[in-house]
C-alpha cells in the first residue's frame, strides 16, 4: 500500500523534510461516500483535510467562506446548480487546460459548461445525477416510449396496483420531483420571462392528484429517504422516481431496471477551486484524484454513482451505464444564479396542495409572487 510505503520513509529519518500540510477540501458527501473517499486517498498516500457541509445548507455556507476570503479550502465539491451564482461573483478559479481536456461525457461537461459570455471554465464534473425511474426487471417499462411519459408513468403503476400494493408509485413531495409535470404543461423552473412566470396550476393539481391514488401521503420532511427505501424493501414500490443517491444502497442489482422520464431534470456534482485558495494547484491535484478512472470506478461500483468520463463510464457495470443511457434524456435545470432558489417558493406551495391546505391556484399564485420577488432581487443574473 502507498500510504505503508510512506510512513516507513517517515519512520526512518526524515530525508525527504517536513511533510506538505494536507490538501483541505470541502464537501457534501454523504457518510459512507466520506469513508470511501478517505480510504481511497490513503491508499494513494495523499493527505486530505477533509470537511462536511450538509447539502441542504451547502451553498449558503460555501457562499459566505468564499466571500469573507479567510481559511479558504483548496477543492470544494458543489451541487451543479450553485455554479453560476459562484462563478458569477468571481469567487472561482478558471480550470487548467489539462483537467479542462478530459474526456468529459457531453451530459457531464454541460454540467460545468460557461454561462453568458464568459468562455472560462470554472468547475470540472465530478458525477451526473437527475431522476429516473426504476424497477424489477420483472415487470413491463412503464411506457411505450425511450422516456415515458407522467401519464405513461401514472398509468403503469395504477396497472399494478393491488388490495395490499395500494401505492405502487415512488414519488417524492418535493419540487425536483415536480419538474416533469412542470415541464410538461409547458413550463420551466426558472425567473419570469416578460413579467410572466412559466408555472401552471393545472401541473401542480396533477401531481398532487397521485397521492393517495397511487401515491401514499407523504412523510415528514426530513424522513424521505428512509420511507422510500423501506417501501422499496418491503415490494410495496412498483416504479419509483429516483436518482442514483438512492439506488446504490439497493440490494440485488442484477435484477434492476431503469427507464427515462419525460422531461426529467438532470444535474451532478462539480469540484472548484476558489479563488481565495491557499494552495490552488493543489485543490486541482485533488480534483484530478477524484475523476481518475480507479477512485470514480470505485464510487460508482460502491453507490452507482455515474462517473463524468468516457473511460470510465465504459469499464462501469451494467446498471450503471443504464442509469447514465437513461439521464441522456433528461435536461438540466437552467443554468442561472436563482435556480437553486426557486425551490423555497415551490417546496411549501407543493406540501400545502398535498396536505389539501390549499388549492393548486392559491398555492400558485404564491409561487409566482415569490418568484417575481426574487427576479427583482437577482434581476436574472447569471
Amino acid at each position: 500500500m502507498a500510504v505503508v510505503a510512506a510512513l516507513a520513509v517517515a519512520a526512518c529519518g526524515g530525508d525527504r523534510g517536513p511533510a506538505a500540510p494536507a490538501i483541505r477540501f470541502l464537501h457534501t458527501f454523504g457518510p459512507e461516500e466520506t469513508e470511501l473517499f478517505n480510504a481511497a486517498m490513503a491508499e494513494r498516500g495523499i493527505a486530505v483535510d477533509p470537511s462536511l457541509v450538509p447539502f441542504a445548507r451547502g451553498q449558503q455556507v460555501i457562499g459566505e467562506i468564499l466571500r469573507a476570503g479567510v481559511d479558504c479550502p483548496d477543492l470544494i465539491r458543489i451541487d451543479a446548480t450553485w455554479l453560476a451564482s459562484f462563478a458569477g461573483a468571481g469567487l472561482l478559479a478558471p480550470v487548467p487546460a489539462s483537467l479542462a481536456g478530459l474526456d468529459w461525457t457531453p451530459e457531464a461537461a454541460a454540467l460545468a459548461a460557461p454561462t453568458g459570455d464568459d468562455r472560462a471554465t470554472y468547475a470540472i464534473p465530478q458525477a451526473v445525477d437527475g431522476l429516473v425511474v426504476i424497477r424489477d426487471e420483472s415487470r413491463p417499462p412503464p411506457g411505450a416510449h425511450p422516456a415515458a411519459t407522467i401519464e405513461e408513468l401514472a398509468e403503469a403503476a395504477r396497472a399494478t396496483r393491488t388490495q395490499t400494493t395500494r401505492y405502487p408509485l415512488g414519488l417524492r413531495a418535493d419540487g425536483y420531483w415536480f419538474v416533469p409535470w412542470l415541464r410538461a404543461s409547458g413550463g420551466e423552473l426558472a425567473l419570469p420571462a416578460g413579467g410572466e412566470v412559466a408555472a401552471d396550476a393545472r401541473a401542480l393539481a396533477k401531481f398532487a392528484a397521485l397521492y393517495g391514488d397511487v401515491v401514499p401521503p407523504p412523510p415528514p420532511a426530513g424522513g424521505e429517504a428512509p420511507h422510500e427505501l423501506r417501501r422499496w424493501l418491503a415490494h410495496d414500490i412498483a416504479y419509483w422516481v429516483t436518482g442514483p443517491w438512492q439506488i446504490g444502497a439497493l440490494a440485488e442489482r442484477e435484477r434492476l431496471a431503469v427507464s427515462a422520464l419525460a422531461h426529467a431534470p438532470r444535474g451532478g456534482q462539480l469540484l472548484v477551486v476558489p479563488t481565495c485558495a491557499r494552495r490552488p494547484d493543489e485543490g486541482w491535484r485533488l480534483a484530478a484524484e477524484l475523476v481518475d478512472r480507479a477512485v470514480a470506478g470505485t464510487f460508482a461500483d460502491a453507490f452507482t454513482t455515474v462517473p463524468s468520463r468516457r473511460s470510465t463510464l465504459e469499464a462501469s457495470g451494467p446498471l450503471v451505464r443504464a442509469i447514465y443511457a437513461a439521464l441522456v434524456a433528461a435536461e438540466p435545470l437552467p443554468r442561472v444564479a436563482a435556480t437553486p432558489f426557486l425551490f423555497d417558493d415551490l417546496n411549501p406551495a407543493i406540501a400545502s396542495v398535498i396536505a389539501g391546505d390549499a388549492t393548486a391556484d392559491e398555492a400558485m399564485a404564491g409561487v409566482r409572487r415569490g418568484w417575481l420577488r426574487l427576479a427583482s432581487t437577482l434581476g436574472g443574473k447569471k
